[in-house]
């Protein structure tokens, strides 16, 4: 785990993060849910899934549904509804937040939370794995967390694990549940201490999809899809403590490109935490190792 003597500035969002998908895998068991089907209940992608599924309420937790879109190894760090992502961007930029933000520090915190779209790759923990659920051509910003067993992402895409694999357009079968979002209760505590009149991810709970099988599509047409999302790492001390570099993660040059420049970056020496857990040059390092 993470030494508590590190000054890493995100570090109370990254433990927080870590609850949230702690919960949501702690939560996995598909063999105690009781299941509702409904034919209706079939979302072409994230979006769907959160504006006609959950805003509209045409399903409800517990229940079976049907999602065609990208499956992904990388996850938002930070879980949430996609539709508060303006909001809550906007808010930090406004007149308000800079009377009350005390340091450069505080604000470069409040910026990483903000942004939404920080990817992690986690790989494999205890049999069951994160994976994100996206539209086909995706943003990690605006998708939906979803759990999977190992098992069946290592039977239905055998590649999954590999370093080079960013997602595939696939179907995917699954349930509706929810868990706490532990970083939501950060973040709010952060906002209202400078003074911020927002309810910052005022759901409280983490939608996200137990997961029981997927088709991939194999048609050359079918299959292509994009997604686009950031790279990052923090480091330790408060003088600009997150790398942070954008691009498609389906773009191998790209996503290469974006890899490299953390990791070749001056300040790589102080770097404790890596998002990718199978890119990453030390395991020690990576996020998985840290928080999870």
């Amino acid at each position: 785990m993470l030494s508590e003597s590190l000054a890493i500035v995100g570090k109370p969002f990254f433990e927080a993060a870590a609850q949230t998908f702690i919960g949501a895998l702690a939560g996995y068991s598909f063999e105690k849910i009781k299941k509702r089907y409904y034919t209706s209940n079939t979302f072409d992608g994230a979006f769907d899934i959160w504006q006609r599924g959950i805003h509209c309420k045409t399903i409800q937790e517990g229940d079976r549904l049907k999602f065609y879109g990208l499956i992904s190894p990388y996850v938002q760090l930070f879980p949430r509804d996609p539709y508060g992502n303006a909001v809550r961007w906007n808010s930090i930029y406004g007149e308000e937040c800079k009377l009350h933000v005390t340091s450069p520090a505080e604000f470069r915190n409040l910026e990483f939370y903000s942004g939404s779209d920080q990817a992690i790759r986690t790989g494999s923990l205890n049999g069951e794995t994160l994976v994100g659920l996206y539209n086909r051509y995706g943003y990690v910003g605006e998708g939906i967390l979803g759990v999977a067993a190992t098992s069946e992402l290592k039977k239905s895409i055998p590649v999954f694990f590999d370093k080079d694999f960013w997602g595939c357009h696939a179907e995917v079968l699954g349930i509706l549940s929810y868990c706490p979002a532990q970083h939501g209760y950060v973040a709010q505590s952060i906002f209202n201490k400078i003074g911020l009149p927002i309810n910052v991810d005022s759901y409280r709970e983490i939608p996200y999809v137990k997961i029981a099988s997927i088709k991939v599509y194999k048609k050359e047409h079918e299959k292509i899809a994009s997604l686009l999302g950031s790279s990052w790492a923090a480091k330790e001390g408060n003088d600009d403590p997150f790398l942070v570099q954008y691009g498609y993660f389906s773009n191998p040059v790209e996503r290469t490109d974006c890899n490299k420049r953390i990791i070749n970056s001056e300040a790589w020496d102080k770097v404790r935490v890596f998002y990718d857990s199978l890119t990453t040059p030390s395991p020690s390092i990576s996020f998985a190792k840290c928080f999870l």
